[in-house]
């Protein structure tokens, strides 16, 4: 759903019924920055009338009812997240209807029926899985033949806007080491293409391809895109390990933002890769 939307294995539950506790206080300026990221990739799945789509790593973001809207009545969307509190949110929304289902676990184990989808998405929830070539085989395998499989995710950290301009303006607050780190986290870990190919490749995925995506994204307003970009991404990660920063960051972080502000709040660049995939006939 967003840059980090799945918690380590083990650790649903309280902590994840926080994650999502914050997630619903931006909800609305969070989708707005987002939506456009994953409608790029779910664009190049096609989808028809009556077809079934998994959505991994839905978080609490809309794209469940997207695709629902894409494939009709007739069609079938189930949606698989780690987190137990996002499913309750979800199963809750009032766009929610009787052809989206939700599946509480990872998409990296669970006993999907064999051939049992015709496309896969997912928008920024592939990420953060142990073991990637074993999660895409899983997933290669709930796929029909010929079916197709659409992405979402990050490209480097320096060449996101939205993810390090927030950065730099709180690097004056932060130790050294957290700012270093920041380019190792883990919703970068598929910002090399090639690496993300051969993982694809020896999952049994062809047609594969690996597209840039820029687009400028919005929250709204400056308010809200302060409190977005210093709750999720690298520097939200950093501020939930150390709120007793947000005191000093938080107006460094507006300034920096103040002047690009617009009608739409603030426009930052995020850079992401669309990738696409298929299961061989």
């Amino acid at each position: 759903m967003d840059h980090d939307n799945r918690l380590s294995k083990g650790h649903d539950g309280v902590a994840g019924d926080a994650r999502v506790r914050a997630w619903l206080e931006i909800r609305e300026p969070l989708e707005r920055q987002l939506e456009p990221l994953g409608r790029a990739a779910a664009s190049q799945l096609d989808l028809r009338p009556g077809e079934r789509v998994l959505d991994i790593g839905f978080g609490i973001g809309s794209t469940p009812f997207a695709l629902a809207d894409a494939v009709g009545p007739s069609g079938r969307v189930v949606g698989i997240d780690v987190l137990q509190a996002a499913l309750d949110v979800m199963r809750a929304d009032r766009r929610c209807s009787p052809q989206i289902s939700f599946l509480h676990g990872d998409a990296e184990m669970y006993p999907f029926a064999a051939e049992s989808f015709d496309a896969v998405f997912s928008r920024f929830g592939v990420m953060f899985f142990s073991d990637p070539i074993s999660a895409f085989t899983n997933i290669h395998r709930a796929l029909r033949p010929g079916g197709r499989m659409a992405l979402v995710c990050w490209r480097r950290l320096a060449d996101n806007q939205l993810d390090a301009l927030p950065i730099r303006a709180a690097s004056p607050y932060l130790p050294i080491q957290l700012v270093t780190d920041a380019e190792a986290a883990g919703h970068f870990s598929f910002a090399d293409p090639d690496l993300l190919r051969e993982m694809l490749m020896r999952a049994g995925f062809t047609g594969i391809g690996i597209a840039e995506h820029n687009e400028e994204v919005r929250c709204g307003s400056l308010r809200a895109m302060v409190e977005v970009c210093s709750r999720v991404g690298s520097l939200g990660a950093i501020l939930r390990e150390h709120p007793e920063r947000r005191h000093g960051i938080l107006p460094a972080l507006e300034r920096a933002l103040a002047g690009m502000d617009g009608p739409e709040g603030p426009a930052l660049r995020a850079a992401t890769w669309v990738v696409v995939a298929q299961r061989p006939n």
